[in-house]
């Protein structure tokens, strides 16, 4: 009966070395699943903020985009207007030669060349006042 008993006593005793092993795991399981989902709950975190940091550059180079192509049309149309207004001296410079020239036919005399341009200026001056009125 002692051998029994012997035995009984160890079955139990390694019973319950067993059950203390399975809680030990339980623990130890419930320890590494909270590691985990902190560390999943940080990994969400910075998913996060990486998402938003990407989508604060894209709207930086959209918007520096944007800056560049308001710069560059500002620019294209400055030029624009340069070109137009040297186009318009230039137009003025020829029409002032070309009455000159109709001026010396018309006359059959030459007068002093300041006082022709004076002349044509004048008339310059009146077809500006009139297209003003019409524009």
């Amino acid at each position: 009966m002692k051998l029994i008993d012997e035995r009984k006593d160890k079955i139990t005793a390694e019973f319950h070395a067993i059950e203390e092993a399975k809680k030990e795991l339980e623990k130890l399981k419930a320890q590494y699943q909270k590691s985990l989902d902190k560390i999943e709950e940080e990994a969400r975190g910075k998913i996060q903020a990486a998402i938003q940091e990407g989508r604060r550059v894209a709207m930086e180079i959209e918007e520096e985009a944007r800056s560049h192509a308001r710069a560059t049309l500002e620019k294209t149309r400055a030029t624009a207007a340069l070109e137009v207004a040297k186009a318009r001296v230039e137009l003025k410079e020829q029409v002032v030669d070309l009455a000159i020239q109709v001026t010396h036919k018309v006359l059959q005399q030459h007068l002093d060349e300041e006082t022709d341009r004076r002349m044509i200026e004048a008339f310059i001056k009146e077809i500006n006042t009139l297209e003003a009125g019409r524009g």
